[in-house]
């Protein structure tokens, strides 16, 4: 250890580069405990600010280990530095020397807590911008401020503080807003602003908040395209600054978010055309089948049903019934344009917000007991081994015989019944769940993740019971079926990827090391790794699912409540039920490629405005 003292006493950089790295942080990190434990004020320990500098260098392998140790010698430092007053001539200087060892060492801990230890130049500020502005994992931001609460008053070369540097970028997104564009990079900095104005370690100086407010203004006056809603937010700026924020009712939620929560007369008036005018469409199989639906109880948009038969080789004959709503819903209606705006309904606590006005998703086209309805049924003859021997489409009228909810599925498949029908439907399907489930093969932490997340949209089925499972099986394996048609016909359609690379794995493990292996640290994790794990997103090429395990995947299952299901529809429209040529595929080519860029970018909208309105009613 005194030979790595010289060394570093000397700065030899070259010397220090040919000891085995390990050798050197653990020397290090044992230079530093004991010369902290060991301090006093008089003593000459200006070096220690080089190893500081250089460690990260070395730092490769046993990141938890460092982090361990590094706590143990933030701490004592901390002793050093928080004493009654009086007690330190704070103008001393190993005093300014602790205060800046500690700063880097906190510089240190974040880096090597979210694994960006080689991603920044060493200065705090740096690793903030970089967390902030490149990174944009809001997770990650909180917990650093919670961690470390000094971080908020970092500041740049220019001695602009970070604040103030996350106003201005706020500013500039606002001002670039146009009705094309979503909201997500306005609400991403928004949540930022708000993690660093509430933190009472903050100082704002009043001369920043008068030059800041001086800019609001001035930006207000250039302001010529989508007034409205760019006054409107940088009026919430002025306020957060002002600490005079809006309370936030839902209106406020609303408009903030962009979110439609109601329809117009307009769209209500084409709602009582359909109404009046409606009939069962010509030209489609009438379907005879025992037909069962399986929701939770409070479930009002029904799309999705099924059916199955023993047929006379032995073979299962699977039947999925999906909900048409393009059997009565032009294209080109306002109804199925402002569906596509909403990309999708919005379930809450006490209320729902559908895609679709509720007498047509809850009355005329969902599945309900007793009535015909047009749909859109998937026919699969599969052997007991689970192979699939042949599949047909076809555009249908069908008559559900029963609504049931998941714990009716599981009463019935526990208990005889006296309507034997029923019984051997269920079990039958119950059988054929488990041939599904080899389809796929979910990822661990997609699995844990999804089910431990609220459901903003409650499309995924989020229970483990049998009745969850026969329905999460199949609509899966539908999925993956209707998007391996188009795969494997090289027509374009709406995909559904989840794409991780090696890169990402890697991330994804070294965060997991970080955290110690308690229930409490886990779910810790998996709050944390929520906004890095990547998002399936849906596009026009097929890419994969990842955290399903399978080659390729889509939504069509769901579509009086998900719009991509409803684009997927008219995929199979046209390039499956009809007749198509090159034209017709450019022009479905172009439909995709429009809907399943407007689907992806609202998304974050409609998750922050469900948190905001769920943390609201609390």
């Amino acid at each position: 250890m005194e030979k790595i003292k010289k060394i570093l006493k000397e700065e030899n950089i070259e010397e220090l580069n040919k000891l085995d790295n390990n050798l050197v942080v653990d020397n290090l990190l044992e230079i530093l405990d004991d010369e902290i434990t060991n301090f006093n004020f008089e003593k000459d320990i200006d070096y220690l600010n080089y190893i500081i500098k250089i460690l990260p260098k070395y730092i490769k392998n046993n990141k938890k280990e460092v982090t361990e140790r590094l706590n143990k010698i933030h701490q004592e430092i901390k002793k050093y530095l928080v004493q009654k007053p009086g007690n330190i001539d704070k103008k001393n200087h190993n005093y300014k020397l602790l205060k800046n060892i500690i700063n880097n060492i906190e510089i240190i801990q974040i880096s090597l807590l979210y694994d960006y230890i080689d991603k920044y130049d060493e200065t705090k500020y740096k690793l903030i911008d970089y967390m902030i502005f490149e990174v944009k994992n809001i997770t990650f931001i909180k917990d650093a401020i919670k961690r470390f609460p000094y971080i908020v008053n970092t500041f740049d070369t220019n001695d602009k503080t970070l604040v103030v540097s996350v106003i201005e970028k706020y500013i500039e997104e606002v001002m670039i807003y146009t009705k094309e564009k979503e909201i997500d990079n306005i609400i991403y900095y928004d949540e930022v602003l708000d993690c660093i104005l509430a933190s009472e370690k903050l100082i704002f100086d009043i001369i920043d908040k008068q030059r800041i407010l001086k800019l609001i203004k001035e930006k207000t006056k250039e302001i010529n395209t989508e007034k409205d809603r760019k006054m409107f937010y940088l009026n919430i700026l002025v306020e957060k600054i002002d600490k005079k924020e809006e309370k936030l009712t839902n209106s406020y939620l609303e408009y903030k978010y962009h979110i439609k929560t109601y329809f117009n007369e307009a769209i209500n008036s084409e709602v009582r055309k359909l109404k009046n005018n409606y009939t069962l469409s010509k030209n489609r199989k009438i379907i005879d089948d025992y037909i069962l639906t399986f929701d939770g109880k409070d479930a009002k948009e029904i799309d999705d049903a099924l059916g199955i038969k023993i047929l006379s080789n032995g073979n299962y004959e699977l039947g999925i019934h999906i909900a048409d709503p393009t059997s009565i819903i032009d294209k080109k209606s306002i109804i199925f344009d402002e569906a596509a705006k909403r990309t999708t309904s919005i379930y809450l606590s006490d209320k729902t917000y559908s895609m679709f006005p509720n007498d047509l998703s809850c009355d005329l086209l969902s599945l309900k007991e007793g009535n015909y309805r047009n749909a859109v049924s998937y026919y699969y003859e599969i052997n007991k081994e689970g192979k699939v021997l042949k599949s047909n489409y076809y555009k249908t009228i069908i008559k559900v015989n029963k609504n049931m909810t998941y714990d009716e599925f599981n009463k019935v498949l526990l208990n005889d019944n006296e309507d034997i029908e029923l019984k051997e439907t269920i079990t039958n399907l119950s059988k054929i769940s488990i041939l599904l489930n080899k389809y796929y093969n979910e990822d661990e932490l997609y699995n844990k993740i999804n089910r431990t997340e609220k459901n903003i949209t409650n499309t995924n089925i989020t229970g483990i019971s049998d009745g969850e499972k026969v329905v999460e099986s199949s609509m899966v394996f539908n999925n993956y079926m209707v998007a391996k048609y188009f795969k494997d016909n090289k027509l374009p359609f709406i995909f559904r990827n989840h794409i991780i690379d090696e890169n990402m794995m890697q991330e994804l493990e070294k965060i997991k090391n970080s955290f110690l292996v308690t229930d409490q640290e886990y779910v810790k994790y998996i709050e944390m790794v929520k906004n890095i794990y990547p998002k399936a997103e849906y596009g026009i090429t097929c890419e994969g699912h990842y955290g399903l395990g399978i080659e390729c995947y889509s939504h069509i299952t769901s579509p009086l409540r998900r719009f991509a299901d409803v684009v997927a529809l008219i995929c199979l429209d046209e390039l499956y039920f009809s007749e198509y040529n090159e034209n017709k595929i450019k022009k479905v080519q172009k439909m995709v490629l429009k809907y399943s860029n407007k689907i992806n970018k609202k998304r974050t909208s409609i998750e922050k405005f469900s948190d905001n309105y769920e943390n609201n009613k609390k």
